[in-house]
């Protein structure tokens, strides 16, 4: 993970805004707390109106992965009309428009530094492709989770998913398609999990789910969930799962994923998913 102490675009934005006191301060409390990230933008938006009695703040900010976005005070929506008058040049936009120039450029700045954090963040923990949990992301999460499960008792289930034959389908159709596949499938899984599941892509066409307070019987209501997701988009993606609970199978994160990875190709061995 990216630590905001360490970065130089943090030095950067200290550096270019040390003229401002109030800013550099609530930039060093932010990072005393925690990390600097969109929840960091609204508090500062919040702290200039407060400063300057401004009854609507909207920062634009751009960035090479999505464009323009824009932030509103109160995490107010940004309507189209009002998108269309303040246009994609980042900025800060006050009513009134009281706020001193340098000022604005310095709140522009640390906002644009607090996105470009978050996102970095969010890369380092999510597959590009699929915008779900990464390898790397999914270790941790299985560690935290057998480890609780283990202290406390707490009974979680790992569901392994890996898609039937998508070598064969990528041979015929075309790594385009297969990707596209690979996409809709982990769209399908996220939206068959609930809050608190942990939905990962762990590299080409394997996937894993954390059930949180699950025993292993939910299993199956995910499963026919993920098969009617999938239905409804017309996705026919055929996939086989291997299941494993702690703590009654184990509560070690490393025998847990070897005993669900075994029964998953015991049932592929099998020809059953």
């Amino acid at each position: 993970m990216v630590s905001s102490l360490e970065s130089p675009l943090v030095a950067e934005s200290i550096a270019e805004t040390n003229y401002e006191p109030w800013l550099f301060q609530t930039m060093l409390t932010e990072l005393s707390e925690g990390e600097l990230g969109i929840g960091f933008i609204y508090s500062l938006l919040e702290r200039l109106a407060a400063r300057h009695g401004l009854r609507d703040v909207v920062v634009v900010l751009s960035h090479e992965s999505f464009g323009t976005q824009s932030f509103r005070l109160g995490g107010r929506a940004v309507s189209s009309a009002m998108a269309a008058r303040l246009g994609d040049s980042a900025g800060v936009h006050c009513e009134p428009d009281v706020v001193p120039a340098h000022e604005a450029d310095a709140v522009r700045t640390a906002c644009q530094l607090a996105l470009s954090l978050h996102l970095a963040r969010f890369s380092a923990g999510h597959d590009p492709l699929t915008n779900i949990s990464n390898r790397r992301s999914f270790d941790s999460a299985l560690r935290v989770a057998a480890a609780r499960s283990a202290r406390y008792g707490w009974s979680f289930t790992l569901v392994m998913l890996d898609l039937n034959d998508f070598k064969a389908v990528n041979d015929r159709a075309g790594h385009a398609f297969g990707d596209y596949l690979l996409r809709q499938f982990g769209f399908a899984l996220r939206r068959s999990v609930r809050n608190g599941d942990t939905v990962a892509r762990l590299g080409g066409d394997e996937f894993a789910v954390i059930l949180s307070n699950a025993e292993g019987v939910e299993a199956s209501g995910f499963v026919d969930r993920l098969r009617m997701q999938l239905k409804a988009a017309d996705d026919l993606v055929e996939f086989t799962t291997g299941v494993a609970t702690s703590p009654r199978d184990s509560t070690d994160p490393t025998e847990l994923f070897r005993i669900a990875d075994e029964r998953l190709y015991e049932k592929k061995g099998a020809g059953h998913s």
